[in-house]
């Protein structure tokens, strides 16, 4: 996973929550933001809490998509292709990246160390491009079923929310399977970063979607994010930045598809 870091010398990071907003805002987006104060890769340790913070504007932003092209006359299917392409242009593909990376490392390495050589290799696989148009396929075949707009830009900002939330618990709970790279240098955050990130995308997804639909969804992504992380430590040993990704994509689809099922 890449970063667009600030090189600003002053301030330093002192960890408020604006602070780590703006990290995060940083971290996962592509937005053209100038900090003016400097941090390094270790502020994660805190700032993640505010990842599912990130989560509501990635996803208020592709179901806007979503609501505009529907609007419009766009088809449903054609709707959610640009509301998923309006998520990757904002994050700069960090996730989708970062799943690929994941299939192709687990599927062409036969031991851990070849597995985390090929995740590291920028050059693109055929299990890659599988997983992806897997992934993505999956996505906008749930989003283009008969259910209305709203509920739609409901299920992708409550999803984007609860799969980055499902992020710090990877973090928290799996050691760095490198000694370099995102996992390393962001290291374990305190316990309270990953519980105030459940918190803040719990709230999202019971207040949008209901007890029932949100409650069910919710379930459905930890289970998504337990069996990536899983596989993850039987493969490698642990997270890396891009297992990390891939269980915000894993979870994330896991999300939609239990919420489309419950609602058509």
């Amino acid at each position: 996973m890449t970063t667009n870091l600030s090189n600003d010398k002053v301030p330093s990071y002192n960890g408020t929550w604006t602070q780590d907003f703006l990290v995060t805002l940083v971290f996962l987006t592509r937005l053209p933001i100038s900090l003016r104060f400097s941090f390094d890769m270790s502020a994660l340790k805190s700032a993640c809490r505010c990842f599912p913070l990130i989560g509501i504007i990635v996803g208020g932003l592709s179901g806007a998509v979503f609501i505009v092209a529907i609007a419009i006359g766009l088809s449903p299917l054609l709707s959610a292709f640009l509301a998923i392409a309006s998520q990757t242009l904002l994050t700069g593909a960090l996730h989708e990246d970062a799943i690929g990376d994941v299939a192709d490392g687990f599927g062409g390495g036969t031991t851990q160390l070849k597995k985390l050589e090929i995740m590291h290799d920028s050059r693109v696989g055929t299990y890659a491009v599988l997983a992806l148009i897997f992934i993505i396929g999956m996505k906008v075949v749930a989003l283009s079923s008969p259910v209305s707009p709203m509920m739609i830009f409901a299920i992708l900002v409550s999803a984007a929310a609860v799969s980055r939330a499902l992020m710090t618990w990877g973090m928290y709970l799996m050691p760095s399977a490198r000694t370099d790279g995102l996992g390393h240098g962001a290291g374990r955050p305190p316990i309270l970063a990953p519980l105030s990130a459940t918190g803040i995308a719990v709230l999202v997804a019971i207040i949008s979607l209901g007890n029932l639909v949100g409650a069910t969804a919710l379930l459905a992504a930890i289970i998504g994010a337990a069996v990536m992380g899983f596989i993850a430590y039987r493969q490698i040993g642990g997270q890396t930045g891009d297992v990390l990704g891939a269980i915000q994509q894993v979870s994330e689809l896991a999300f939609i598809v239990a919420c489309v099922a419950l609602l058509t």
